[in-house]
């Protein structure tokens, strides 16, 4: 796949070594998008995930300031995605449970009002998300459900207040549940999906894809040890394991991704989708779903 073709990525945590909220120079960042850049893609959302306000702020700050002033050697930056704090307590995966909160019109200001974030991922069924959802869609950016208990009437009251997409489907939430069929049957909704062969079996990639190629999304969910071998390496708060193809916190817990979209691609190609069909799903569809530009 040529680097040409503009791929992006619209939820990577950072790349070879390098986690975006733990970095402490622009240098540092750099390093993670010349990475990304040379394993093809041109253009990515800096996932932050749950982390104290002073954290996010900082890697805001630093992030932002490289933004503006990237070469042609990097993946750009389009903006930022924050997953996080609002997420569900039973399906936070590697999330600090002791940071998560409830989405309160304050908290949602704050995270609006750092400069140019692009997507907010929630749970919809915490107190006071509907409304967050009406708040962050109105105002320009991209909602979207994930770690999350919903069930089917909570996710059409979600979608319907103007939620858009939903994070890494079948990952941080039910495989089965009323969410996912909810995502699957709405033409509106544009579904992000970790097509690895680690977060999701082939199986429910083809289940996804019969249903709604047209609307697929493929992110990497990419961590800082991506694009590196097997080792420790720290990830936000904690330390995390690559080893058999897996990033793992090290009690053994799923932690993200250590995959590249170039060979999601290849995954869907084997699946016996043309890519013709895939292509957009990791070039046109996420820049349209977050409204940006290479």
């Amino acid at each position: 796949m040529p680097q040409e073709t503009g791929l992006v990525d619209l939820h990577v945590n950072g790349h070879s070594g390098i986690d975006f909220l733990t970095a402490t120079s622009p240098e540092e960042i750099r390093k993670a998008t010349r990475s990304l850049k040379s394993h093809g893609v041109a253009g990515i959302l800096a996932s932050l995930i749950t982390s104290e306000m002073s954290d996010l702020k900082r890697a805001v700050e630093l992030i932002h300031e490289v933004a503006n002033s990237q070469g042609a050697d990097e993946a750009k930056i389009l903006g930022f995605h924050f997953e996080g704090p609002c997420l569900a307590q039973e399906r936070r995966g590697v999330h600090s449970p002791n940071l998560l909160k409830n989405p309160e019109p304050s908290l949602i200001s704050q995270l609006l009002n750092f400069p140019n974030v692009k997507m907010i991922t929630l749970a919809p069924e915490l107190p006071g998300a509907i409304a967050a959802i009406k708040e962050i869609s109105s105002s320009g950016v991209v909602a979207s459900l994930g770690h999350t208990t919903a069930g089917k009437e909570i996710a059409e009251k979600a979608f319907d207040a103007g939620a858009q997409t939903v994070t890494h489907l079948f990952n941080g939430m039910e495989k089965d549940g009323g969410l996912v069929d909810v995502v699957l049957e709405r033409e509106d909704v544009q579904f992000q999906l970790i097509i690895d062969d680690v977060h999701v079996s082939r199986d429910l990639v083809k289940k996804a894809c019969d249903k709604a190629l047209d609307r697929l999304i493929i992110t990497t969910d990419a961590l800082a040890p991506a694009g590196l071998g097997p080792g420790r390496y720290p990830f936000g708060d904690m330390e995390i394991e690559i080893r058999d193809g897996k990033a793992l916190r090290l009690d053994g817990k799923l932690a993200g991704g250590i995959g590249t979209l170039n060979r999601s691609l290849e995954i869907l190609d084997e699946i016996g989708y043309s890519r013709l069909k895939t292509l957009p799903a990791a070039t046109s569809r996420p820049l349209k779903l977050i409204n940006a530009r290479l």
